[in-house]
């Protein structure tokens, strides 16, 4: 709805766009409320959010607040319009061309994933700060010099329809895996996990699909790694909505039909000639899905994987807590806590919950039971998302009476 309002009044009137779409859905929810759901709920939506542009149009006829050349004549049929925006010479998406838009080098690249995740995804402040690793006072002054910039440039809209290039495609690539991101866990839902959004994630990457593109076999490479985590959606989360953690989950109940489609899209990504980060990422997952039980994972050829990474990612310290956290079931334990301070250090990350909540996992595995206690107390401190807390706590009451604790 948005990307398709975009193209009636333009980005330099998002505000205005965004107030519109906002209406759009209180009055669904208002009136759905006590007339049921319709038959054809997109299509009510955007009746309604049509005529809501077009009473905007008139106000703006008759208040002069808009340039005349940027709003159409009351008088015209905007469903005509609508239907004339999607023609067969451009990309029929009108999300996808959204995106593009988005991804104009007129932004810089961290502003384009903001403007995208603000515009297409509805992200608020937190996500994207939580997404992006940025502070929200950081966030909040990109959205507005994004927002100044399409007020400014109003010709962002007029080029010719194509499809991205192949630079372009590797930006939309990690636009389109932080929406997923944010589904798979959320920031501030107290459910968790929000299905829609991962759903919408794999639809616009599959738009992305392109055998002419150089960079064909990473989105195929991203859509495996996102079916493969999709899969474990039914065992992530117990009857009373608490995470699991993976050596917790009921693998029983992981989708397979979702793993199988993860390995079609691996299969065709693998056919590359030069390995990307993602490829080794869908590996490491694919790896994950196919073990029997946690303890029969493959610990030595993921840490492999993860070293492989850390060398075409070095600056990247999820990346290196992540082989740090495989090789804790190789080796001695113990002895990765100093590489996760020392990781903690370097990275500024002080802040994330992560990592105490890693050396607490690591700590009570080895029996450490008062610092691993010390350290999920730490991680729950620094947690914010509601569902994170309840783990903690759960991992806090275990730490107390001693379960799950080998001393």
């Amino acid at each position: 709805m948005t990307a398709i309002l975009s193209r009636i009044f333009g980005l330099q009137h998002l505000d205005l766009i965004l107030d519109i779409v906002q209406d759009t859905f209180e009055a669904a929810l208002t009136g759905w409320r006590f007339s049921g759901i319709p038959d054809n709920p997109s299509g009510w939506l955007m009746k309604v959010a049509k005529n809501k542009a077009l009473n905007a149009v008139k106000r703006a006829q008759k208040s002069e607040s808009f340039s005349p050349d940027l709003v159409l004549p009351a008088s015209d049929d905007l469903e005509d319009h609508f239907d004339r925006i999607c023609t067969d010479h451009e990309i029929k998406d009108s999300q996808l061309r959204l995106l593009i838009i988005c991804c104009q080098p007129v932004f810089s690249s961290r502003n384009q994933i903001i403007i995208t995740l603000h515009i297409l995804s509805g992200f608020g402040v937190p996500e994207i700060a939580n997404a992006l690793l940025m502070k929200h006072e950081a966030v909040k002054k990109s959205l507005s010099r994004c927002k100044s910039s399409l007020k400014t440039i109003p010709q962002l809209l007029n080029f010719p329809a194509v499809l991205p290039s192949n630079e372009q495609t590797e930006t939309l690539l990690r636009i389109l895996y932080l929406i997923f991101n944010e589904g798979y866990k959320t920031t501030r839902a107290e459910k968790g996990i929000n299905k829609d959004l991962c759903y919408e994630a794999i639809r616009l990457t599959k738009l992305l699909l392109n055998p002419q593109q150089a960079c064909y076999h990473q989105v195929n490479a991203q859509l495996a790694l996102m079916f493969f985590n999709l899969s474990r959606f039914p065992a992530r989360l117990t009857e009373t909505a608490e995470w699991l953690s993976l050596a917790e989950q009921d693998r029983t109940l992981w989708e397979i039909k979702f793993i199988q489609e993860g390995f079609y899209y691996l299969q065709i990504s693998t056919q590359s000639t030069q390995v990307q980060c993602l490829h080794l990422e869908a590996i490491i997952a694919s790896l994950h899905c196919t073990a029997p039980s946690f303890k029969q994972t493959n610990w030595t050829k993921i840490v492999y994987l993860y070293q492989q990474l850390e060398l075409m990612e070095p600056n990247s310290p999820y990346v290196r807590l992540n082989r740090i956290i495989a090789q804790s079931y190789l080796q001695n334990a113990a002895a990765c806590i100093k590489e996760i301070d020392e990781l903690e250090l370097s990275s500024g990350l002080q802040q994330s919950f992560l990592f105490s909540a890693t050396k607490a996992d690591i700590y009570q595995r080895i029996g450490e039971r008062d610092k691993a206690l010390l350290a999920y107390e730490e991680a729950f401190q620094l947690s914010n998302a509601p569902l994170d807390k309840k783990f903690l706590l759960r991992k806090i009451a275990e730490c107390k009476s001693g379960s799950n604790c080998l001393k």
